[in-house]
Protein backbone atom coordinates (compact mmCIF):
# COMPACT_ATOMS: atom_id res chain seq x y z
CA UNK A 1 0.00 0.00 0.00
CA UNK A 2 2.73 2.43 -1.07
CA UNK A 3 1.43 5.58 -1.77
CA UNK A 4 0.58 9.52 -1.18
CA UNK A 5 -2.37 10.66 -0.06
CA UNK A 6 -4.02 12.85 -2.70
CA UNK A 7 -3.77 16.71 -1.63
CA UNK A 8 -4.72 20.39 -3.07
CA UNK A 9 -3.40 20.93 -6.46
CA UNK A 10 -1.16 24.26 -5.11
CA UNK A 11 1.08 22.12 -2.88
CA UNK A 12 4.26 21.00 -4.16
CA UNK A 13 5.33 17.66 -4.85
CA UNK A 14 8.12 17.31 -2.17
CA UNK A 15 5.50 18.86 0.44
CA UNK A 16 2.79 16.05 -0.85
CA UNK A 17 5.60 13.55 -0.73
CA UNK A 18 6.20 15.04 2.92
CA UNK A 19 2.65 15.15 3.83
CA UNK A 20 2.48 10.71 4.47
CA UNK A 21 4.86 8.01 4.29
CA UNK A 22 3.06 4.75 3.19
CA UNK A 23 4.58 1.55 4.48
CA UNK A 24 4.32 -1.47 2.40
CA UNK A 25 1.70 -4.07 3.23
CA UNK A 26 3.61 -7.49 4.84
CA UNK A 27 2.15 -9.55 1.94
CA UNK A 28 0.11 -9.53 -0.45
CA UNK A 29 -1.91 -11.86 1.42
CA UNK A 30 -0.90 -10.80 4.85
CA UNK A 31 -3.88 -10.48 7.62
CA UNK A 32 -2.15 -6.50 8.67
CA UNK A 33 -1.75 -4.05 6.53
CA UNK A 34 -0.22 -0.59 8.47
CA UNK A 35 -0.26 2.62 6.88
CA UNK A 36 1.40 5.58 8.32
CA UNK A 37 0.88 9.29 8.10
CA UNK A 38 2.84 12.21 9.79
CA UNK A 39 3.33 15.67 9.48
CA UNK A 40 7.33 15.91 10.72
CA UNK A 41 8.38 16.63 7.60
CA UNK A 42 6.24 20.00 6.79
CA UNK A 43 7.36 23.34 7.57
CA UNK A 44 5.26 23.97 11.19
CA UNK A 45 2.63 26.43 9.41
CA UNK A 46 1.49 23.68 7.44
CA UNK A 47 1.23 20.99 9.95
CA UNK A 48 -2.04 21.58 11.37
CA UNK A 49 -3.78 22.35 7.93
CA UNK A 50 -1.74 18.71 6.56
CA UNK A 51 -3.60 16.84 9.78
CA UNK A 52 -6.74 17.94 9.56
CA UNK A 53 -7.39 17.65 6.21
CA UNK A 54 -5.60 13.87 6.73
CA UNK A 55 -8.72 13.12 9.15
CA UNK A 56 -11.28 15.03 7.24
CA UNK A 57 -13.27 11.79 6.11
CA UNK A 58 -14.02 10.73 9.78
CA UNK A 59 -13.40 13.75 12.22
CA UNK A 60 -13.72 17.32 12.48
CA UNK A 61 -10.58 18.81 13.91
CA UNK A 62 -10.49 22.55 14.92
CA UNK A 63 -8.01 24.97 15.48
CA UNK A 64 -6.61 25.86 18.78
CA UNK A 65 -4.11 28.79 19.89
CA UNK A 66 -0.89 27.65 19.01
CA UNK A 67 -1.47 25.79 16.25
CA UNK A 68 -0.66 27.42 13.13
CA UNK A 69 2.74 27.40 14.41
CA UNK A 70 3.26 23.91 14.49
CA UNK A 71 1.14 20.76 14.82
CA UNK A 72 3.65 17.80 15.16
CA UNK A 73 1.12 14.49 14.75
CA UNK A 74 2.11 11.03 14.11
CA UNK A 75 -0.95 8.20 13.07
CA UNK A 76 -0.42 4.46 12.38
CA UNK A 77 -3.19 2.28 11.67
CA UNK A 78 -3.24 -1.72 10.78
CA UNK A 79 -5.95 -3.64 9.13
CA UNK A 80 -6.56 -6.78 11.49
CA UNK A 81 -8.84 -8.79 9.78
CA UNK A 82 -11.70 -7.44 10.07
CA UNK A 83 -10.98 -4.53 13.04
CA UNK A 84 -8.50 -1.79 12.72
CA UNK A 85 -5.87 -0.38 14.78
CA UNK A 86 -4.93 2.73 15.44
CA UNK A 87 -2.28 4.40 17.27
CA UNK A 88 -1.68 8.46 17.12
CA UNK A 89 0.38 11.18 18.60
CA UNK A 90 -0.93 14.69 18.65
CA UNK A 91 -0.49 17.69 20.19
CA UNK A 92 -3.45 19.22 22.51
CA UNK A 93 -6.47 19.52 20.50
CA UNK A 94 -10.16 19.59 20.10
CA UNK A 95 -12.42 17.13 17.80
CA UNK A 96 -15.32 15.51 16.59
CA UNK A 97 -18.05 14.12 15.20
CA UNK A 98 -20.96 16.21 14.12
CA UNK A 99 -24.98 14.55 13.26
CA UNK A 100 -23.99 15.65 9.64
CA UNK A 101 -20.99 13.55 9.36
CA UNK A 102 -22.43 10.67 11.22
CA UNK A 103 -25.40 10.99 8.31
CA UNK A 104 -22.57 11.48 5.57
CA UNK A 105 -20.45 8.54 6.08
CA UNK A 106 -22.35 5.68 7.50
CA UNK A 107 -19.31 4.82 9.95
CA UNK A 108 -20.51 2.41 12.40
CA UNK A 109 -17.79 1.06 14.85
CA UNK A 110 -17.23 0.54 17.97
CA UNK A 111 -13.73 2.33 19.24
CA UNK A 112 -11.83 0.52 22.65
CA UNK A 113 -9.38 3.26 23.42
CA UNK A 114 -6.70 4.10 25.87
CA UNK A 115 -4.48 6.73 26.57
CA UNK A 116 -0.83 5.86 27.14
CA UNK A 117 -0.12 9.31 28.78
CA UNK A 118 -2.41 12.45 28.23
CA UNK A 119 -6.45 13.20 29.33
CA UNK A 120 -9.52 13.41 27.20
CA UNK A 121 -12.64 14.37 27.30
CA UNK A 122 -15.71 13.97 25.49
CA UNK A 123 -19.15 15.14 25.45
CA UNK A 124 -22.26 13.72 23.86
CA UNK A 125 -26.03 13.84 24.43
CA UNK A 126 -26.24 11.61 27.36
CA UNK A 127 -23.43 13.34 29.62
CA UNK A 128 -19.56 13.67 29.53
CA UNK A 129 -16.15 11.59 30.35
CA UNK A 130 -12.72 12.22 30.90
CA UNK A 131 -10.11 9.69 30.97
CA UNK A 132 -6.66 9.50 31.66
CA UNK A 133 -3.57 6.89 30.90
CA UNK A 134 -4.17 3.87 31.58
CA UNK A 135 -8.38 4.10 31.49
CA UNK A 136 -9.91 2.37 28.97
CA UNK A 137 -13.21 4.01 27.06
CA UNK A 138 -15.75 2.80 24.10
CA UNK A 139 -17.99 5.10 22.11
CA UNK A 140 -19.00 4.66 18.68
CA UNK A 141 -18.80 6.54 15.79
CA UNK A 142 -22.20 6.11 14.56
CA UNK A 143 -22.96 8.65 17.46
CA UNK A 144 -21.95 12.35 17.39
CA UNK A 145 -19.58 13.72 20.28
CA UNK A 146 -17.53 16.74 20.55
CA UNK A 147 -14.04 15.67 22.36
CA UNK A 148 -11.07 18.14 23.69
CA UNK A 149 -7.45 16.54 24.95
CA UNK A 150 -4.03 17.19 26.06
CA UNK A 151 -1.08 15.89 24.17
CA UNK A 152 -1.43 12.32 24.01
CA UNK A 153 -0.23 8.82 22.60
CA UNK A 154 -3.71 7.49 21.84
CA UNK A 155 -4.24 3.55 21.14
CA UNK A 156 -7.90 2.49 19.38
CA UNK A 157 -9.42 -0.40 18.42
CA UNK A 158 -12.02 -0.33 15.50
CA UNK A 159 -15.12 -2.82 15.67
CA UNK A 160 -17.57 -2.99 13.07
CA UNK A 161 -20.80 -3.21 14.35
CA UNK A 162 -21.59 -7.05 13.57
CA UNK A 163 -18.56 -8.67 14.55
CA UNK A 164 -19.38 -9.16 18.43
CA UNK A 165 -23.50 -9.18 18.86
CA UNK A 166 -23.60 -8.97 22.83
CA UNK A 167 -21.42 -5.51 22.27
CA UNK A 168 -24.24 -4.21 19.75
CA UNK A 169 -26.98 -5.49 22.05
CA UNK A 170 -25.34 -4.16 25.24
CA UNK A 171 -23.60 -0.81 24.59
CA UNK A 172 -25.11 2.66 23.62
CA UNK A 173 -23.96 4.53 20.38
CA UNK A 174 -24.83 7.85 22.08
CA UNK A 175 -22.79 7.25 25.33
CA UNK A 176 -19.43 7.40 26.01
CA UNK A 177 -18.65 4.53 28.55
CA UNK A 178 -15.40 3.79 31.06
CA UNK A 179 -14.51 -0.04 31.30
CA UNK A 180 -13.01 0.33 34.76
CA UNK A 181 -12.64 -3.29 35.64
CA UNK A 182 -10.53 -6.46 35.53
CA UNK A 183 -11.06 -7.16 31.88
CA UNK A 184 -11.39 -3.74 30.99
CA UNK A 185 -7.50 -2.90 31.89
CA UNK A 186 -6.40 -6.53 30.78
CA UNK A 187 -8.08 -5.33 27.46
CA UNK A 188 -6.17 -1.73 27.95
CA UNK A 189 -2.84 -3.09 28.91
CA UNK A 190 -2.84 -5.59 25.75
CA UNK A 191 -3.53 -2.72 23.23
CA UNK A 192 -0.74 -0.53 24.67
CA UNK A 193 1.58 -3.35 24.29
CA UNK A 194 0.00 -3.91 20.40
CA UNK A 195 0.68 -0.85 19.19
CA UNK A 196 4.48 -1.60 20.62
CA UNK A 197 4.68 -4.89 19.02
CA UNK A 198 2.82 -4.42 15.79
CA UNK A 199 6.09 -2.96 14.04
CA UNK A 200 8.38 -5.71 14.35
CA UNK A 201 5.86 -8.75 14.62
CA UNK A 202 6.29 -11.41 12.81
CA UNK A 203 3.43 -12.41 10.17
CA UNK A 204 3.53 -15.61 11.34
CA UNK A 205 2.60 -14.65 15.19
CA UNK A 206 -0.14 -11.86 13.74
CA UNK A 207 -3.16 -14.49 13.96
CA UNK A 208 -2.59 -15.60 17.34
CA UNK A 209 -2.16 -12.04 18.11
CA UNK A 210 -5.58 -11.33 16.84
CA UNK A 211 -6.97 -13.70 18.15
CA UNK A 212 -5.66 -12.96 21.42
CA UNK A 213 -7.50 -9.56 21.06
CA UNK A 214 -10.24 -10.50 20.24
CA UNK A 215 -10.58 -12.99 23.44
CA UNK A 216 -10.47 -9.82 25.09
CA UNK A 217 -12.73 -7.56 23.36
CA UNK A 218 -15.47 -11.10 23.52
CA UNK A 219 -14.78 -11.57 27.44
CA UNK A 220 -15.39 -7.94 28.06
CA UNK A 221 -18.32 -7.87 26.33
CA UNK A 222 -19.86 -10.67 28.67
CA UNK A 223 -23.22 -9.47 28.94
CA UNK A 224 -24.19 -8.69 33.02
CA UNK A 225 -26.96 -10.88 34.21
CA UNK A 226 -29.78 -8.36 33.68
CA UNK A 227 -29.08 -8.71 29.99
CA UNK A 228 -28.67 -12.70 30.12
CA UNK A 229 -32.37 -12.20 32.00
CA UNK A 230 -33.46 -10.54 29.25
CA UNK A 231 -33.72 -13.68 27.12
CA UNK A 232 -32.05 -11.62 24.04
CA UNK A 233 -30.81 -13.78 21.59
CA UNK A 234 -27.86 -12.22 19.94
CA UNK A 235 -26.29 -13.10 23.04
CA UNK A 236 -26.34 -17.14 21.82
CA UNK A 237 -22.40 -16.39 21.05
CA UNK A 238 -21.79 -20.37 20.51
CA UNK A 239 -24.80 -20.76 18.39
CA UNK A 240 -24.25 -17.60 16.46
CA UNK A 241 -20.66 -19.03 15.43
CA UNK A 242 -22.68 -22.59 14.63
CA UNK A 243 -24.41 -20.65 11.84
CA UNK A 244 -22.10 -18.51 10.43
CA UNK A 245 -20.17 -21.90 10.07
CA UNK A 246 -22.95 -23.35 8.39
CA UNK A 247 -23.52 -20.74 6.13
CA UNK A 248 -19.61 -20.53 5.24
CA UNK A 249 -20.00 -23.80 4.02
CA UNK A 250 -22.89 -23.94 2.26
CA UNK A 251 -22.20 -20.45 0.34
CA UNK A 252 -22.83 -22.58 -3.04
CA UNK A 253 -25.82 -24.15 -2.16
CA UNK A 254 -28.72 -22.93 -3.66
CA UNK A 255 -30.75 -24.67 -1.13
CA UNK A 256 -29.41 -21.81 1.75
CA UNK A 257 -32.02 -20.19 3.21
CA UNK A 258 -33.92 -19.75 7.00
CA UNK A 259 -35.75 -22.83 7.27
CA UNK A 260 -32.50 -25.07 6.46
CA UNK A 261 -30.32 -22.72 8.59
CA UNK A 262 -32.66 -23.49 11.59
CA UNK A 263 -32.94 -26.74 11.16
CA UNK A 264 -29.38 -27.18 10.80
CA UNK A 265 -28.71 -25.01 14.13
CA UNK A 266 -31.73 -26.15 16.20
CA UNK A 267 -32.82 -22.36 16.61
CA UNK A 268 -36.47 -21.01 15.82
CA UNK A 269 -36.94 -18.55 12.78
CA UNK A 270 -37.91 -15.66 15.37
CA UNK A 271 -34.88 -16.75 16.92
CA UNK A 272 -32.56 -16.59 13.56
CA UNK A 273 -33.98 -13.02 12.42
CA UNK A 274 -33.16 -11.35 15.86
CA UNK A 275 -29.69 -13.20 15.68
CA UNK A 276 -28.90 -11.55 12.40
CA UNK A 277 -30.33 -7.99 12.82
CA UNK A 278 -26.70 -6.40 13.33
CA UNK A 279 -25.73 -7.75 9.92
CA UNK A 280 -28.90 -6.29 8.13
CA UNK A 281 -30.64 -9.45 8.11
CA UNK A 282 -29.96 -13.44 7.24
CA UNK A 283 -30.60 -12.74 3.60
CA UNK A 284 -28.00 -10.03 3.53
CA UNK A 285 -25.94 -11.36 4.96
CA UNK A 286 -25.52 -14.08 2.72
CA UNK A 287 -25.36 -12.28 0.02
CA UNK A 288 -22.67 -10.08 1.24
CA UNK A 289 -20.29 -13.54 2.19
CA UNK A 290 -20.99 -14.95 -1.07
CA UNK A 291 -20.20 -11.23 -2.51
CA UNK A 292 -16.91 -11.09 -0.63
CA UNK A 293 -16.03 -14.88 -2.02
CA UNK A 294 -16.86 -14.00 -5.48
CA UNK A 295 -14.39 -11.01 -5.15
CA UNK A 296 -11.53 -13.00 -3.81
CA UNK A 297 -11.50 -14.96 -6.91
CA UNK A 298 -11.69 -12.55 -9.09
CA UNK A 299 -8.82 -10.94 -7.51
CA UNK A 300 -6.83 -13.63 -7.90
CA UNK A 301 -4.59 -12.77 -11.17
CA UNK A 302 -4.24 -16.96 -11.76
CA UNK A 303 -8.24 -17.36 -11.66
CA UNK A 304 -9.25 -17.67 -14.97
CA UNK A 305 -12.87 -18.90 -14.89
CA UNK A 306 -15.58 -17.14 -16.52
CA UNK A 307 -17.19 -14.48 -14.15
CA UNK A 308 -20.74 -15.84 -15.38
CA UNK A 309 -19.51 -19.21 -13.79
CA UNK A 310 -17.99 -18.14 -10.84
CA UNK A 311 -21.90 -16.15 -10.24
CA UNK A 312 -23.24 -19.32 -10.55
CA UNK A 313 -20.82 -20.99 -8.03
CA UNK A 314 -22.21 -18.58 -5.61
CA UNK A 315 -25.97 -18.75 -6.54
CA UNK A 316 -26.43 -15.55 -9.29
CA UNK A 317 -27.77 -17.03 -11.87
CA UNK A 318 -28.13 -13.74 -13.97
CA UNK A 319 -24.97 -12.37 -14.76
CA UNK A 320 -26.44 -8.67 -14.56
CA UNK A 321 -28.36 -9.72 -11.09
CA UNK A 322 -24.84 -10.37 -9.90
CA UNK A 323 -23.37 -7.37 -11.26
CA UNK A 324 -25.64 -4.55 -9.54
CA UNK A 325 -25.17 -6.25 -6.84
CA UNK A 326 -21.32 -6.69 -6.61
CA UNK A 327 -21.01 -3.04 -7.77
CA UNK A 328 -23.45 -1.95 -5.30
CA UNK A 329 -21.22 -3.80 -2.19
CA UNK A 330 -17.79 -3.05 -3.58
CA UNK A 331 -18.14 0.44 -5.97
CA UNK A 332 -17.06 -1.26 -9.28
CA UNK A 333 -18.27 -3.95 -11.53
CA UNK A 334 -16.65 -7.55 -11.20
CA UNK A 335 -15.22 -6.80 -14.93
CA UNK A 336 -13.37 -3.77 -13.51
CA UNK A 337 -11.71 -6.21 -10.63
CA UNK A 338 -11.38 -8.92 -13.27
CA UNK A 339 -9.38 -6.46 -15.92
CA UNK A 340 -7.07 -4.56 -12.96
CA UNK A 341 -6.26 -8.37 -11.49
CA UNK A 342 -4.79 -9.29 -14.90
CA UNK A 343 -3.18 -6.54 -15.42
CA UNK A 344 -1.78 -6.19 -12.31
CA UNK A 345 -2.71 -2.31 -11.63
CA UNK A 346 -3.75 -0.42 -9.15
CA UNK A 347 -5.99 -1.40 -5.83
CA UNK A 348 -9.63 -1.06 -5.52
CA UNK A 349 -11.15 0.68 -2.89
CA UNK A 350 -14.59 1.37 -2.17
CA UNK A 351 -16.19 3.66 -4.17
CA UNK A 352 -13.21 4.39 -6.36
CA UNK A 353 -9.82 2.96 -8.20
CA UNK A 354 -6.83 4.03 -6.03
CA UNK A 355 -3.30 3.25 -6.00
CA UNK A 356 -3.03 2.09 -2.54
CA UNK A 357 -4.91 4.57 -0.53
CA UNK A 358 -6.84 7.95 -1.25
CA UNK A 359 -7.68 10.93 -0.32
CA UNK A 360 -9.22 9.40 3.17
CA UNK A 361 -5.45 8.14 3.64
CA UNK A 362 -5.39 5.01 6.18
CA UNK A 363 -9.13 5.70 6.84
CA UNK A 364 -10.63 3.37 3.43
CA UNK A 365 -9.28 0.42 6.09
CA UNK A 366 -12.82 1.51 8.32
CA UNK A 367 -14.72 2.27 4.72
CA UNK A 368 -13.57 -1.36 3.97
CA UNK A 369 -14.05 -3.13 6.99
Amino acid sequence: MGATIGHSRDASQAERDARARMSEPLRANSVAVRTVFTTGDLPPSKQFDAYREYCAPVIEISPNEGSGSGFDAVCEMWQLGRFGFRRIRTPAGSFGRSDAQVRRDGLDHWVFNVLRHGEQEARTTTGELRTGAGELSVFSLAGAYQARRTQVDWMGLFVPRGAFPAIDASLNHNHHQALDNSLGRLLAAYLIALADELPTMKEDDLPRAIQAMQLLVEGHAAPSSAVLDSGNTCLDVPRMRLLRDIIDRNLGSWNLHAGRLCKLADVSRSNLYRMFEPYGGVVRYIQRQRLQRTHDLLADPTCTRKISSIANDYCFSDLSTFSRAFRHEFGYSPTDLRRRSESGGAAFSKGRLTHGISAGGSWELLFNS
